[in-house]
C-alpha cells in the first residue's frame, strides 16, 4: 500500500513538472522558414488535412512556407506554428493557412501530429 502511494504521488509530480514546463513555453521564429526540414512539415501539413475526410479529399498543395514559430513541448517534442501558402490543384487559386504541427525532428512519421489547420487571417 505505501509503495503504490510513493508511486503515485510520483507520477503526480512527474505531470505536474510536465504540465508547468510547456506554460512558460514561447514561441520562438523560425530563422529560415524555407529549409528543407519546415517545408517538410509544411507538406506534412497540407498532406494530412488534405485526405482528413476521406470522402471529401481537397485537392491542396503546398507552395511555400511563409513564417514559422517553434515551441518546446517536452520529452524533445517541438510544436511548429506555420504559415503557409497553399494553392488549391483543381482552381488553381492559392490561400494562406496557419497550422500546428507537433513532433519530434528526426522520428518516424507516426510521431507527428496535425493539431489544427484554419484559414490565415492578416492583422489589417
Amino acid at each position: 500500500m505505501r509503495s503504490s502511494l510513493l508511486l503515485v504521488a510520483a507520477a503526480l509530480v512527474a505531470v505536474a513538472a510536465f504540465s508547468a514546463a510547456g506554460a512558460d513555453a514561447v514561441w520562438t521564429p523560425i530563422a529560415n522558414p524555407r529549409s528543407l526540414v519546415i517545408r517538410q512539415i509544411g507538406n506534412f501539413a497540407v498532406i494530412v488535412y488534405s485526405n482528413a475526410d476521406p470522402r471529401k479529399q481537397r485537392p491542396l498543395a503546398l507552395v511555400n512556407v511563409v513564417r514559422g514559430e517553434t515551441q518546446p513541448a517536452g520529452t524533445g517534442i517541438t510544436d511548429y506554428r506555420l504559415v503557409l501558402n497553399v494553392r488549391n490543384t483543381a482552381t488553381g487559386s492559392t490561400r494562406l493557412y496557419q497550422c500546428v504541427v507537433r513532433g519530434k525532428p528526426g522520428s518516424r512519421a507516426t510521431v507527428w501530429e496535425l493539431r489544427s489547420f484554419v484559414e490565415y487571417k492578416q492583422a489589417i
